[in-house]
């Protein structure tokens, strides 16, 4: 069949068979023909294909539901604003304003005996992820190390869980915010699956001195069969799809920049041990360079 007799069927005939696709495949319909553009840019399929992905009506009024839908799937959450803290009241924790966040507001922990902070990302394209939370670790931080970081498949139960290296220093984190990544990627086979991710210690002793920024899953691998089986057809590698989300998203646009490593972080240079020999070579012998002019006119105005 043609793209011209594709183009002849009736909008209503498009609307219900783009009803059945996500949003990625609608974006890709979308540079097919001037008819499917068209259908493919109606707000009220952006809202169809919203409840039957999420289960629920877009929340906001006034908003146009494919920019609510583009939030929801960009698989990432503020742990300030989008996840439930347990004791979430002075003096046990506190929301605080923080520029170097991507979301301009971080959940910061005073103290506390019972931790428990966790949420949920809704429909999650099959695929295999890693599990990132964004955080910092104060060098003030107590008994932080028995603190479980975990993610859950609601229907089938998988498991991701790990909690930070015992045999890290305090100061090893720095002041900045970092990446703790999952060891163990987590795999999902249905589509549209929820997934819950929570940090919880429920030992006696008083947990201090660190701050939770947000939580988010990076595709590693999607899962083509899976996709197959749901969706009735094949669909391509799509691994750079999330980091493109991200760098769209109106809260998350710094995002598109990190690196899913531990050390990451919002700062524009790098530490020494990241360098290759040649570019500290560079750097070293442009800094004494420096000196030596700055030396030079010194010495050229003492002299007069």
């Amino acid at each position: 069949m043609s793209k011209s007799s594709l183009g002849s069927l009736p909008d209503d005939v498009l609307f219900g068979i783009f009803s059945y696709c996500n949003g990625d495949d609608l974006r890709e319909l979308s540079g097919v023909c001037q008819s499917f553009r068209a259908v493919s840019q109606d707000d009220y399929l952006w809202k169809t294909i919203y409840q039957k992905r999420f289960d629920r009506d877009p929340p906001l009024l006034g908003v146009p539901y494919r920019d609510q839908y583009d939030r929801e799937d960009q698989l990432i959450m503020s742990v300030a604003e989008e996840c439930a803290i347990v004791h979430d009241r002075l003096p046990y924790w506190r929301r605080a304003e923080d520029p170097r966040s991507a979301f301009g507001t971080v959940a910061l922990l005073h103290a506390v005996s019972w931790l428990h902070v966790f949420g949920t990302l809704r429909g999650v394209h099959t695929g295999k992820y890693n599990i990132v939370w964004r955080m910092s670790v104060m060098p003030r931080a107590q008994n932080i190390f028995d603190i479980n970081f975990s993610a859950e498949t609601r229907r089938r139960g998988r498991i991701s869980e790990s909690q930070l290296p015992r045999n890290a220093s305090l100061l090893e984190f720095g002041s900045d915010y970092f990446d703790f990544v999952l060891p163990q990627p987590i795999e999902i086979t249905d589509p549209f699956e929820d997934v819950i991710v929570q940090c919880k210690c429920e030992s006696h002793e008083w947990k201090t001195n660190i701050t939770l920024c947000s939580v988010r899953l990076v595709l590693i691998e999607p899962t083509t069969e899976a996709r197959a089986r749901a969706l009735g057809k094949i669909s391509g590698p799509g691994s750079e799809r999330l980091t493109e989300k991200y760098g769209r998203s109106v809260h998350a646009r710094r995002l598109k920049n990190l690196r899913s490593v531990p050390g990451a972080s919002y700062r524009p240079w790098r530490p020494w041990s990241t360098f290759a020999w040649y570019e500290a070579a560079l750097i070293g012998a442009f800094g004494i360079s420096i000196a030596a002019v700055l030396v030079q006119l010194f010495l050229d105005k003492t002299r007069y």
